[in-house]
């Protein structure tokens, strides 16, 4: 138990260390390519890449039921607790509610968009090519959307000796980071799951509960430590979030259903399913406002509790 705890220890420090060199390199890159490239697509696209892989190895093992649950078993966590803790976190670094910046309207109509999509997913029963190639559709006009916007601002920030150097800087620290969040994300959920089945945690709670949370963790971490280092912190953690459900909700399961061998059924999932579009939308209608206050939070953490209740109890 004690070397377990340990492990834990050692673990939760690297992911404090990774955490502060994506944070650094995406405060860099921020000014050069907009919040909605920097923190929606690479901060996103980082903080889903350990359940990325986990998804595309568990599908081409057969292991769909395992596949499908890493690829929402994130979303519920993040949108409500992870959501949450930023208002909280951001309330007493900065004694105020935080506001959103930038475009990020258009990251939550396409949060819109895949939810709608999962509604849809969940009426035709079943994860193959063709709802697997749809699902990547959406996720590719995102990229396409942001890699548009980025690119007007690139055009202007990059054609510099200040700026290429800035950007390379950026990358180059959250290119460190991902090498350190990647394995260490997977060795951290067997800790969990280790510590556990040592307290007797039932394998329910483990795979509905303590797994997300450990594989959130870094983006978790990123995210907080992004809000401790300025004001506007907060409206990137938020797209962040945002971008990295975007991608759980369409490019992952739409992997399953291209990378299956046949087609795989989600009628066992769709009490998870529903509870990821509720929360989605609950999220949706805070964020719109422009703002998250403390009572927001509360809300959001206390969505997390009743769902995970209603789930295990369901």
């Amino acid at each position: 138990m004690l070397v377990i705890l340990a492990e834990i220890a050692a673990a939760i420090a690297g992911f404090w260390i990774a955490a502060e060199l994506i944070a650094t390199g995406t405060e860099r890159m921020e000014p050069v390519v907009g919040q909605g490239m920097a923190g929606g697509v690479v901060l996103g696209l980082m903080g889903a890449l350990p359940e990325t892989i986990f998804v595309v190895v568990a599908t081409l093992a057969g292991s769909y039921d395992i596949a499908i649950g890493s690829a929402i078993g994130g979303n519920i966590i993040l949108f409500t607790l992870g959501l949450g803790l930023i208002g909280i976190i951001y309330a007493v670094k900065w004694k105020s509610p935080m506001r959103m910046k930038g475009d990020y309207m258009a990251d939550l109509w396409f949060l819109l968009g895949s939810t709608a999509a999962l509604v849809l997913l969940m009426l035709y029963g079943s994860l193959d090519k063709l709802s697997g190639f749809l699902l990547l559709a959406i996720y590719a006009a995102y990229l396409i959307y942001r890699y548009t916007q980025a690119h007007r601002m690139m055009s202007k920030n990059v054609d510099t000796p200040g700026g290429r150097r800035l950007l390379l800087g950026a990358l180059c620290y959250i290119g460190i980071g991902i090498a350190i969040v990647t394995p260490l994300s997977y060795f951290f959920v067997g800790l969990i799951s280790s510590l556990s089945m040592n307290i007797g945690i039932p394998a329910l709670w483990v795979a509905l509960v303590l797994s997300p949370l450990a594989a959130d963790l870094d983006e978790n971490i990123s995210a907080y430590r992004i809000i401790s280092r300025s004001r506007g912190g907060g409206s990137t953690a938020v797209v962040s979030f945002i971008g990295s459900k975007i991608q759980n909700n369409t490019m992952l399961l739409g992997l399953i259903g291209l990378l299956a061998a046949g087609s795989v059924g989600i009628l066992g999932v769709r009490i998870e399913l529903s509870a990821v579009v509720v929360v989605n939308l609950i999220a949706t209608v805070l964020i719109m406002r422009g703002r998250l206050t403390s009572r927001d939070s509360v809300l959001l953490i206390a969505a997390y509790a009743a769902t995970v209740a209603g789930t295990l109890l369901l």
